[in-house]
């Protein structure tokens, strides 16, 4: 009897496919908006001196990628961007932790927070335009002050939360204070506070570039006021979208750390924080 030799159609494994579809399914919604705004421009249902089609705007963006004055101005950007965010983080996550667990603490900043938690944070550019000049150290600390309550409410409520239960057992077993925070409160709040550290990453981008429309001389922020400005506005868009696709990267690069350090919760573990 002679063995099959025939080839045998390829197969893929079923999480791969099941991991393309669910990816198409996602980039489906964005798909249908940019062939909607194709089709009304070049339509004429829009006047494309205002709203340029997709393809000018994708073309302006790979023309400023390619001159190198994307790269430059982008990176402007996510330095003062992910400074001040993590010097949000380690204060926020310090000092919320010392409200939760020193009430003399909580009493003496408690106020503070809740009397400058709705204060829009962009409304403080021309004070530190005013006190440390136009340039970086004024766009990395908008973005701190922007970014630092959303971590710092988060860790508090985080730790505040923890059953007491816990607390109680490790004291009657002599735990020092430091031991507990180390191990039982900051590891029970993790989930609050990394949500607290992502709602603050959406912000840090927002804030800068209200930053850098008016406290620098270069930036995305300054790059799109130029481009609008000048009326150059498929230059513009491109700059928008190429902020939003780093801000977007940024937000699925933290989940999946986020994912990892959580990887005994859950909810994380099947990915139902995305």
């Amino acid at each position: 009897m002679k063995a099959d030799v025939r080839p045998r159609p390829m197969s893929y494994p079923a999480w791969g496919l099941t991991s393309l579809m669910r990816s198409l399914g996602r980039a489906l919604p964005l798909i249908i908006v940019f062939l909607l705004w194709e089709v009304l421009v070049m339509g004429n249902w829009v006047d494309r001196k205002f709203l340029p089609p997709p393809h000018d705007v994708m073309a302006a963006l790979w023309e400023i990628s390619v001159q190198g004055e994307l790269l430059v101005n982008l990176w402007a950007t996510l330095f003062c961007a992910l400074l001040g965010l993590a010097l949000a983080t380690v204060v926020g996550v310090v000092l919320g932790a010392s409200m939760a667990t020193r009430w003399w603490i909580n009493g003496f900043f408690g106020p503070l927070v809740a009397a400058t938690y709705s204060l829009p944070k962009s409304a403080l550019i021309p004070l530190f335009i005013l006190w440390f000049g136009i340039g970086d150290v004024t766009n990395t600390l908008v973005v701190f002050l922007g970014c630092l309550l959303p971590v710092l409410v988060s860790t508090y409520h985080g730790i505040a939360s923890v059953p007491k239960a816990m607390i109680w057992s490790a004291q009657g077993m002599e735990t020092s204070s430091g031991k507990i925070l180390r191990r039982i409160l900051l590891p029970a709040a993790m989930a609050p506070i990394l949500n607290g550290i992502r709602i603050a990453l959406g912000y840090c981008f927002v804030l800068v570039l209200s930053a850098e429309m008016i406290a620098t001389k270069n930036g995305m922020g300054k790059l799109i006021f130029l481009y609008g400005e000048g009326g150059l506005y498929s230059y513009m868009l491109g700059g928008i979208m190429a902020v939003v696709l780093v801000a977007f990267v940024c937000d699925r690069a933290f989940i999946r750390m986020t994912t990892r350090l959580l990887h005994w919760d859950d909810t994380y573990a099947s990915g139902a924080a995305k």
